[in-house]
């Protein structure tokens, strides 16, 4: 169990569970949280948990599911006032009783909640090509990821869907999930007595090894792929090969690379095909370093996607043949550490963070993540820039529908 003993208003507690990445399993994995908190042995429905959690001064619930380079990581957190504010000496107990119900002792999962989770992840599938976005993005991971596990829904596809039963997704609960790696984050002022009622509680058979694996394949030539949909717009996905993992010599760079090209409005992408161009309605990048990729997304008017494309690929070319420039690392090191220093406030990122931290063995504090930050040069981002290279660009647009 890792204590973040930060003065906030409310107590986070938050329990995560990691095995390897399965697409047979991201069906389970995907309903299993939703039905964990919907209800438990005492509270039968949806309406009985809520009134519990009401009476607990509003406590919730947050939960997922997403994977992170081999592995999937299910999230459950429970946030619920400090008691000290209100008073309550028995709001810790009850608070944990609830979420040890939620977590560890099912008996049962309600069969129609169930059906009711399940027949709403099947609509959302069967009507995906009319959320153009969500589409656009799904078949884009498709594509780009293939074969890798990236490219397969978190939520496991429509035919997963609709062959799993209540009666296996309870089973997978007590045979698999119950059995995961599991970590337990506290975050918020607690006596040395709550700690070891937290422990007592939440802290169950915690030992367990999983590797943890960041790769992907060998660049390829560019693959394009181009859909017509009924609609006005068009999406744009470009995806660039981009082998710098989370824990390599260049990380740091790669980030601040990712954030002059489109990481915020000041970006290159930003300013050129957004601004002066007037190509786009909005553009951004995001760099995993989970998978070392770096992607591109734009909402442009139709008749513009093909020169959109060229654009966005003459602004990545140009910062790869010529770099940056040092105003844009210094503003760009400026946005990074405010970013850095504001994500001590959040306390769910702060919670968050602390889970990955321990994932990954990553003892960097915060300081020493500014001074890293600070000390990246531009022949550094240079030559992470010498390592992107174009593999996949998707564009969705309007026209005649696919049949």
């Amino acid at each position: 169990m890792i204590s973040i003993q930060k003065d906030f208003k409310t107590i986070q507690l938050a329990v995560y569970f990691t095995d390897i990445d399965d697409e047979d399993t991201r069906v389970y994995r995907f309903l299993l949280p939703k039905l964990l908190i919907s209800h438990t042995n005492k509270l039968i429905n949806r309406q009985m948990m809520s009134e519990k959690l009401e009476d607990l001064y509003g406590a919730y619930f947050n939960v997922s599911a997403e994977h992170m380079a081999n592995l999937n990581v299910i999230s459950l957190v429970m946030t619920f006032v400090d008691p000290k504010i209100v008073n309550d000496s028995q709001l810790l107990d009850e608070a944990l009783s609830l979420f040890n119900d939620v977590l560890f002792e099912h008996e049962f999962f309600s069969p129609e909640i169930f059906e009711e989770e399940k027949r709403m992840l099947i609509e959302q599938w069967e009507t995906l090509k009319d959320r153009k976005r969500h589409y656009a993005n799904t078949r884009f991971f498709e594509i780009f990821f293939g074969d890798d596990l990236y490219g397969y829904p978190m939520s496991g596809k429509l035919k997963d869907i609709k062959k799993i039963t209540v009666d296996q997704l309870f089973e997978y609960y007590q045979k698999v999930f119950l059995n995961n790696m599991k970590k337990v984050i506290v975050n918020g002022h607690l006596e040395n007595n709550d700690m070891a009622k937290i422990n007592n509680v939440l802290v169950k058979d915690m030992h367990k090894d999983i590797p943890f694996v960041t790769k992907f394949r060998k660049s390829r030539d560019v693959k394009i792929v181009k859909e017509k949909t009924n609609m006005k717009q068009a999406i744009i996905k470009i995806g660039y090969h981009f082998p710098i993992f989370r824990n390599d010599d260049l990380y740091h760079a790669s980030v601040l690379l990712e954030t002059i090209l489109g990481g915020y409005p000041d970006s290159r992408l930003f300013k050129e095909i957004r601004e002066r161009l007037r190509l786009c309605y909005d553009i951004s990048t995001n760099y995993d370093y989970y998978k070392g990729v770096l992607m591109i997304s734009s909402g442009v008017a139709s008749e513009k996607n093909e020169i959109a494309v060229e654009e966005i690929k003459k602004q990545v070319n140009l910062m790869i043949l010529h770099g940056i420039t040092e105003v844009e690392l210094v503003q760009a090191k400026a946005y990074f550490i405010h970013q850095v220093k504001s994500s001590l406030d959040n306390q769910s990122v702060l919670t968050k963070r602390t889970f990955i931290k321990d994932l990954l063995d990553d003892h960097e504090t915060i300081e020493d993540k500014i001074i890293s930050i600070s000390k990246v040069s531009s022949k550094d981002v240079e030559t992470a820039l010498s390592q992107l290279t174009l593999d996949t660009i998707y564009v969705l647009h309007g026209g005649v529908k696919n049949d």
